[in-house]
């Protein structure tokens, strides 16, 4: 099984994720600041402004942890992509010097068998 790893890619794909996350965060703060926002706009109607912020509370940071989360998912494929890379390359030195040290000399000659040979 063949593999390779397009550093230059990689590096593409997360720098458009990071984009994207960072897009995601900046809606999200304006989505907080909206709801608080909000929240306070309903003026004399107490009760009505105390159940948006009863409602608003919990939610007011999903924006910003799915950003997070962007960010988190972003990292994690970064450090897998470098440990590979780094496996990869101790992996082909760690063949190349073992093929260094198999005495070649030793090897048979090919001989060739009696009889018709292909042409």
């Amino acid at each position: 099984m063949a593999y390779e790893i397009d550093k230059g890619q990689l590096h593409a794909v997360l720098i458009d994720v990071a984009a994207d996350g960072q897009s995601l965060q900046l809606a999200a703060q304006d989505a907080r600041t909206a709801g608080d926002d909000a929240a306070r706009r309903f003026g004399s109607a107490g009760t009505v402004s105390a159940a948006f912020s009863r409602f608003w509370a919990p939610r007011d940071d999903v924006g910003l942890r799915a950003a997070s989360l962007v960010f988190r998912k972003a990292e994690s494929l970064s450090q897998a992509a470098v440990a590979l890379i780094e496996a990869d390359g101790r992996m082909t030195d760690s063949a190349t010097a073992a093929l260094r040290r198999i005495p070649a000399s030793f090897a048979p000659t090919a001989a060739r068998r009696p009889g018709p040979q292909p042409e």
